[in-house]
């Protein structure tokens, strides 16, 4: 017995030791890790994060709060693709258990990584995902941060206007809980709109304000940044001196965070004020320093800007055939990304390119190109440019013939000197003669070749306009189909989405506007419609019968309802109808209608005798009380018809039940209706004997 105890005292021992030895080599695996990325050994810091997440993920010992301090080390380094592999990571343990503001966190570290990558559409879905849960969890610091992020990324994606609302909702609420740091760089990203839409003045009150909120307080890494953007904002106006000091204070800070991505950023934009500046081989290798950071971090948007301030300074030392490389590099970069701005910056550096290099084929070529990205007409201040940069180029040649010409004239004239007055004469006249043909010819040559330009540049504009036309109509085409039910021919919840917000306001309004509502023809009316024992069909008759089933219900609902009306297949057998300009006292009389239409209509299938159905039907005014918000007043709509749909099908199906509309004082007996949706009271009508015989269901879910 004793050396059965020891033996087991000793395996609980050896149980407990092992977690606690994983969990400190997790610790000192991702300590090597940090370590590396100090020394900027960036590829062997992958290569161990990666390695430690698959070791981590077969063996389940990792914690999700280790994966997630790993990914953000990655981050902070730039290193943003493993930093996705490893947040992805977290994500999945925290689902596990359950943690919906770890989760929430995580998405938006996910969104951070992707922006970074420029892969926005990804981003805006992580956010969007964020936003759910900070909203179910009431969590309003989480919202700021994600409002501040979802800003950031509608700047960069170049929906300027839209991401200011963001961004002040973000601003509002850090500035009243006294948070400087996002205070600061929600300013910082607001003046960068503002700088965007070409107000200098405004964008740098934002800047300085956020430089001054955080001055004595804050990291050296966002005091940087916003030293950086106000150089930028410098550069942009022309102020190269300020600019270039500007952005030096800016590496000075950036230099004692080791934030790699901000300092590259800063080396950038100091590789432009230098280029700006006639500095171009200083400025050029910075430029080139900081897109090798970009290439290897895979920051696209920092590759893109490095590139484009490259090419410009390679065509500023007129070293034109390399800045074309550059040129056309970046837009086959910007056309992976499917960036429309940046292949037009890019193509037109190629154009300037081409043009200097005298190459006007190729140069009309990419114009020509950049005139179907932009879709728009060649207007005449683009043809204009086009011809007087080749009426400049042909001033400079003619002016050099020119020149040649005079000095053969000086030594003509010289020798004639010496020989005789005759002789000089006849080579004046001759020289005069072949200068007056070489004019003439100048002058045809060019005339001839603006004429070509002008055909050429039309033809690709009528071609230009035909493939518009046919896009709009293809759009219009597809728009169509997505928004209607390819079996019935009625629309979908796709359009009810969008016609339903608008609908629902002018009804309220006009509510509001007209006193006497009950007497007026501003009320919405909502009918759910079901097709009784609709499964029946299909097994009896086989779901092509069903299909025909539904088509033609979908021709009684058209015979019922007017025009006017909404008619939509909401899924299966259920069609939802929406009136408009109607009188809610008129529910009653069109339920009734539309049950009596359908009972007494045949139905072909295909066999020798048509079948006979019915339907349920449940309905509400739309909203059923005075709700202003359309999320809240759409859900208790559904809710309700669905509800009185339900209770319908209990009571014997073949009828209906629904709510004409709400009462302000209690009822002394309320219905199970009006409990499970909070109403005072309500007036409910039905097809059935009275309320009373009404089954009401005890749950929502079918």
């Amino acid at each position: 017995m004793r050396v059965l105890m020891c033996a087991l005292l000793c395996a609980m021992c050896l149980l407990q030791v092992k977690p606690v030895n994983a969990v400190n080599s997790i610790n000192s695996e991702i300590t090597g890790v940090e370590n590396l990325l100090k020394a900027k050994q960036y590829a062997d810091a992958d290569s161990k994060a990666l390695l430690l997440l698959e070791q981590a993920l077969q063996q389940q010992q990792m914690s999700a709060d280790a994966f997630s301090s790993l990914g953000q080390l990655l981050q902070n380094a730039s290193r943003f693709e493993v930093s996705k592999a490893i947040f992805n990571a977290a994500l999945e343990r925290y689902t596990v258990e359950g943690k919906l503001s770890r989760m929430a966190s995580t998405l938006l570290q996910l969104a951070i990584s992707e922006r970074h990558l420029s892969n926005y559409t990804m981003a805006m879905t992580y956010v969007r995902r964020a936003m759910s849960i900070a909203q179910i969890e009431q969590d309003d610091l989480l919202k700021a941060r994600l409002n501040l992020e979802l800003g950031i990324i509608q700047q960069e994606q170049g929906e300027i206007e839209t991401a200011l609302e963001p961004l002040k909702q973000a601003l509002s609420y850090f500035r009243e809980n006294n948070m400087a740091n996002e205070m600061s760089l929600s300013l910082l990203r607001i003046g960068e709109i503002y700088s965007l839409l070409n107000q200098g003045a405004l964008a740098h009150t934002y800047y300085q304000d956020a430089f001054d909120s955080i001055e004595n307080t804050g990291s050296p890494k966002l005091l940087g940044t916003i030293k950086a953007r106000m150089g930028a904002l410098a550069l942009k106006s022309g102020s190269i001196k300020q600019a270039i000091e500007t952005i030096n204070e800016s590496l000075t800070l950036l230099l004692t965070s080791d934030d790699v991505g901000a300092i590259a950023q800063a080396k950038m934009l100091m590789g432009k004020a230098l280029v700006e500046n006639g500095d171009i081989p200083k400025g050029r290798d910075l430029l080139k320093e900081a897109m090798q950071f970009a290439s290897s971090s895979g920051q696209a948007k920092l590759m893109k800007e490095g590139r484009l301030a490259l090419a410009q300074a390679y065509m500023k030392e007129q070293s034109f055939e390399l800045a074309l490389a550059e040129a056309r590099t970046g837009t086959i970069d910007a056309r992976k990304n499917r960036d429309i701005r940046g292949q037009l910056s890019f193509l037109s550096l190629q154009l300037s390119a081409f043009v200097s290099l005298g190459e006007f084929k190729k140069a009309l070529d990419v114009q020509s190109v950049i005139q179907q990205l932009r879709e728009v007409l060649l207007d005449s201040e683009n043809k204009s440019a086009i011809e007087g940069l080749q009426a400049e180029i042909e001033l400079v040649r003619q002016s050099r013939t020119l020149e040649k010409l005079e000095e053969s004239k000086q030594l003509v004239l010289a020798q004639a000197e010496r020989e005789n007055l005759q002789t000089t004469l006849f080579w004046s006249v001759s020289l005069a003669a072949l200068l007056l043909t070489f004019l003439v010819w100048s002058r045809y040559k060019q005339r001839q070749q603006t004429i070509i330009l002008r055909r050429e540049v039309r033809q690709q504009t009528l071609i230009l306009q035909e493939k518009n036309q046919e896009l709009e109509r293809a759009y219009k085409t597809l728009e169509e189909v997505s928004l209607r039910d390819p079996l019935t021919g009625l629309y979908n919840r796709h359009y009810l989405e969008s016609q339903l917000p608008g609908e629902i306001r002018r009804s309220q309004f006009s509510a509001k506007q007209n006193i006497e509502a009950n007497k007026s023809k501003q009320d919405l009316l909502c009918l759910l419609i079901d097709i009784d024992h609709f499964k029946r069909i299909n097994d009896d008759y086989g779901h092509m019968a069903g299909d025909k089933v539904l088509s033609a219900f979908a021709n009684v609902l058209k015979e019922v309802f007017r025009q006017t009306d909404l008619i939509i297949r909401w899924g299966g057998e259920e069609f939802l109808v929406v009136c408009r300009q109607s009188n809610r006292e008129e529910l009653p009389e069109l339920a009734e209608r539309c049950r009596e239409m359908v009972a007494r209509t045949s139905f072909d299938i295909g066999l020798e005798e048509p079948i006979n159905i019915t339907c349920s039907i449940g309905f509400s005014l739309l909203p059923p009380d005075k709700e202003d918000d359309f999320d809240t007043a759409w859900k208790r709509t559904f809710a309700v018809v669905d509800y009185a749909l339900y209770a319908t099908k209990l009571s014997g199906r073949n009828g209906w039940v629904g709510v004409i509309e709400t009462l302000k004082s209690p009822r002394a007996n309320p219905t199970l209706l009006d409990t499970r949706f909070n109403f005072p009271g309500s007036r409910i009508a039905t097809s059935f004997n009275n309320v009373a015989s009404i089954t009401w269901p005890d749950t929502l879910d079918k």
